[in-house]
């Protein structure tokens, strides 16, 4: 092989490592949304859920892919994901703990997982309704408790029911924990703690769950007993119906 030949073979291949160090050495946040997209990463989940200590926040404008250098995140470490558009509609609050396709809080930076994406897809008001307080959490408590009748629809108890019965308060955070608390027959309160399922729904739906992933309860909008008969549609994002842990009734819960 003549020396120009072998000077021109070496330079092809320090191009070509040229270009694929380059690749690994990048970290790309991926909008596929026609609207700007803020994503803020923490390094631990309990960060993420009180919106501290953020290691990086940034704004990705629609149809953007943004690259970022691979040492602005450590190679192997866990870190926590969370992106939203302006209003909240579009998001990735979903709980890793019952996972749904293609989202994702907790992810992992390496050479071979090294892009990440916003999809349209991930929809829903579960975001803005729970985390309207300041992001982080919001507060419900019982005004009335009903149950449903196929034919007749639904009947209020609140009449019949005692003041221990009657308090029922939610606290839904940030961090995929539900706060419930209630008192028991001598009217000492009691605070049950509950994960969460956010569902990817038109509404804001929520499932509280067991550690074995069955349900204990949920919290909705969408269909409320103060909606117009026979379908009781409503398009109230602060007032929910709960059906509770160890409760025949859904209450009908109101935002503080």
């Amino acid at each position: 092989m003549s020396t120009s030949r072998l000077i021109l073979f070496f330079a092809l291949i320090a191009f070509v490592s040229c270009k694929k160090k380059k690749a690994d050495d990048t970290i790309s946040f991926n909008n596929r949304l026609d609207k700007q997209v803020t994503v803020t990463v923490y390094p631990t989940m309990t960060d993420y859920a009180n919106n501290t200590n953020p290691v990086m926040r940034k704004v990705v404008k629609g149809g953007e892919i943004m690259n970022l250098p691979a040492n602005s995140l450590v190679s192997g470490r866990t870190y926590y994901m969370d992106w939203y558009t302006d209003d909240f509609y579009t998001n990735n609050w979903f709980n890793d703990a019952f996972p749904q396709p293609y989202t994702q809080v907790a992810f992992t930076p390496s050479n071979s997982n090294s892009s990440f994406y916003f999809d349209p897809g991930f929809t829903g008001y579960a975001r803005k309704t729970y985390l309207a307080t300041n992001d982080l959490y919001s507060n419900w408590h019982a005004v009335n408790a009903y149950m449903e009748d196929t034919s007749e629809g639904y009947h209020s108890f609140w009449s019949t029911m005692s003041e221990n019965e009657r308090y029922k308060t939610i606290t839904v955070t940030k961090g995929f924990n539900v706060f419930y608390t209630y008192k028991n027959a001598l009217g000492t309160m009691v605070t049950d703690t509950l994960n969460f399922k956010v569902h990817r729904t038109e509404e804001a739906y929520i499932e509280f769950m067991n550690s074995k992933g069955q349900t204990l309860g949920s919290m909705a909008t969408g269909r409320l007993p103060t909606g117009v008969a026979p379908d009781y549609k409503s398009s109230s994002k602060d007032s929910v119906m709960a059906y509770l842990p160890n409760s025949d009734y859904y209450f009908l819960m109101v935002k503080d």
